[in-house]
């Protein structure tokens, strides 16, 4: 069995690794404060003080780094979850809509959810049939909707609403690219990217949050991308949509949790 990920060697990879050795706080701070005064000595009568304290400032240094990430850690997490735990979640339960989750990053989501629990209720929204088979008895529906299209849209969620129920996890994972600078690009691609890249968030975010506010449960969660911060040129309007993505989850963030500290947004 392999330690890499099947993405392979990554940087992603290294800084778990790193935080789980040299940047764990369980490890380093331990280590520093051995620097400090402690006086070991071998069996042939010699000394280990003086390594240890020419070490002190490397892990001292690595102590203090390891705290300050554990904290950022915590805060951002406490910040993510309005500061407050949902004891209301049941897996055998919830409801995750998943668009876009006939392949990619939405596919392996949903596999993982029913890896967890088969009992979750999985709904994957795509014009693409499903890719991949899932599970033995998991509980997953597939509906085929053109994401760019407000119309279906609306129609698909409320036969969801009508056949499955009210999601209580919504994952805006879909995305299209279609490769052409500003000027390149033509009309249609244009305009197929933003309605389906950001329009569609946008209104499933407004179909289904609702209900996740009305019973004050529920996740909502927004797949971006790097180019919304470091925009190459030949995918402008994804880009943009990606940039817009996260103007939603941001406005989401200070609009919802204030009367619903348990609706979460990420």
């Amino acid at each position: 069995m392999t330690l890499l990920p099947r993405e392979g060697f990554t940087v992603d990879f290294v800084a778990k690794l790193a935080r789980t050795t040299v940047l764990n706080p369980l490890i380093t701070i331990p280590l520093a404060v051995s620097s400090f005064g402690l006086s070991i000595p071998s069996s042939t009568g010699s000394d280990w003080s003086q390594p240890l304290e020419a070490a002190r400032p490397y892990t001292c240094s690595l102590a203090a780094l390891s705290a300050l990430l554990y904290a950022t850690d915590f805060l951002n997490r406490q910040f993510n979850n309005n500061r407050t735990t949902d004891p209301a979640w049941d897996w055998d339960n919830e409801i995750v809509v998943i668009t876009g989750g006939s392949s990619g990053i939405g596919a392996h989501l949903a596999q993982k959810l029913h890896a967890r629990n088969p009992k979750t209720k999985v709904v994957i929204i795509d014009y693409v049939p499903l890719t991949w088979r899932p599970i033995e008895g998991a509980c997953t529906k597939y509906y085929q909707c053109d994401l760019s299209d407000s119309s279906q849209i609306r129609a698909i969620c409320e036969k969801i609403r009508t056949e499955v129920g009210h999601p209580t996890v919504l994952v805006n994972n879909a995305g299209i690219c279609r490769g052409a600078t500003v000027c390149d690009g033509s009309y249609a691609d244009v305009e197929v990217t933003i309605r389906t890249n950001l329009i569609a968030p946008f209104l499933l975010v407004k179909e289904f949050s609702p209900d996740m506010a009305r019973r004050n449960h529920g996740h909502i969660v927004n797949i971006s991308s790097m180019s919304a911060y470091l925009p190459p040129a030949k995918v402008a309007d994804y880009a943009a949509t990606k940039a817009g993505l996260i103007a939603l989850h941001e406005v989401s963030l200070r609009i919802l949790p204030y009367s619903t500290m348990s609706l979460q947004v990420s």
